[in-house]
């Protein structure tokens, strides 16, 4: 299906596919005062990104680019739970000037450049390629498998006029290696997890959300993934997977209980959830007319789900935890 229809709106709600094309272009877009934007001044309004995570015994790795059209950004970490070591690197370019990013669902290549870092991402046959450089050495190299896990795919309106589309893929397995801060190369394994989040449409001018998200294995037997987000537009996204198989949750509530300790749980009491940060990184792009703020927590995270039939555990397990304010 084509995420824009013929009279020029997107369609709405939570899709048992993937689309298999966003063309934005064909989407109406009109301001307040009711005046159709066209050429530039569209594509100003226009922001999409990828963030892809991999989660590898007591490592936490991160790579992301974004285009908010005002501006170009890329990071990416690696973080060591046990030593506390982290590689970090983010750079960002005005007008998005050596950002390319396809939101194609399907088919896709994207690509950040700043010195000394480049930046690939790119998806084909449901297969996706990660790959980072540094002065042209590889110091990440991966291959993600999407088959066999159901995909979070939701397309819902935003403000008055915009609209927001997601897909999010989690508890996929993943080949290939990356250097740490000691210069040793790790090889991904049977055991390692990575998780998509592929976003990108009309946002609210100014927007502020909530997000976790995790990925681990249950009694070593049961793939179990977990997106959970509280906010502007974002509450449609809330979802568990298990062994691939995925399963819509309630809505939740973020709440700051101490220094380094937070809460999550549902309204519906289904879902009772501490989170523990273990480091965290701040990040502010500004460009005046564009930028973000936010403040991620790799964490630890424990507490109960509950589903119709059973109840997942979680016990200090690995995952990200982010506060989000952009204006866009």
């Amino acid at each position: 299906m084509d995420l824009i229809q013929s009279n020029g709106q997107p369609q709405y709600g939570r899709f048992n596919t993937i689309p298999t094309r966003i063309n934005y272009q064909l989407f109406q877009y009109k301001t307040e005062q009711g005046i159709e934007l066209l050429g530039w001044r569209k594509r100003l309004k226009y922001k999409k990104f990828k963030f892809c995570s991999i989660q590898h015994q007591h490592y936490s790795i991160g790579l992301a680019i974004a285009d908010l059209a005002w501006a170009g950004y890329g990071l990416i970490y690696i973080y060591d739970h046990e030593s506390g070591e982290v590689l970090e690197w983010q750079g960002s370019t005005l007008l998005a000037r050596n950002t390319e990013l396809d939101e194609q669902p399907l088919f896709n290549h994207s690509n950040f450049q700043k010195s000394p870092f480049e930046l690939t991402i790119d998806h084909a046959h449901g297969v996706r390629y990660l790959r980072a450089t540094k002065y042209g050495e590889v110091k990440l190299s991966a291959r993600i498998f999407c088959a066999g896990t159901d995909p979070l795919s939701s397309c819902v309106p935003v403000g008055k006029n915009g609209w927001i589309y997601s897909q999010k893929l989690t508890t996929l397995g993943c080949e290939g290696y990356f250097i740490n801060k000691k210069g040793q190369t790790i090889q991904f394994n049977a055991k390692s997890f990575a998780s998509l989040d592929d976003t990108c449409g009309f946002f609210k001018p100014e927007s502020t959300w909530y997000w976790l998200s995790c990925n681990f294995w249950l009694q070593g037997q049961h793939r179990v993934g977990l997106n959970l987000a509280a906010g502007d537009h974002r509450q449609a996204e809330n979802s568990l997977w298990l062994d691939g198989v995925i399963y819509a949750l309630g809505d939740v509530i973020f709440e700051h209980i101490e220094a380094q300790q937070w809460r999550v749980r549902s309204l519906d009491g289904h879902i009772d959830l501490t989170i523990c940060p273990q480091w965290s990184r701040a990040e502010k792009v500004n460009f005046r007319f564009s930028g973000s703020q936010f403040q991620q927590y790799l964490s630890k995270i424990s507490g109960t789900i509950r589903l119709a039939e059973r109840c997942i555990q979680l016990n200090a397990e690995y995952g990200s935890f982010e506060r989000h304010a952009r204006k866009l």
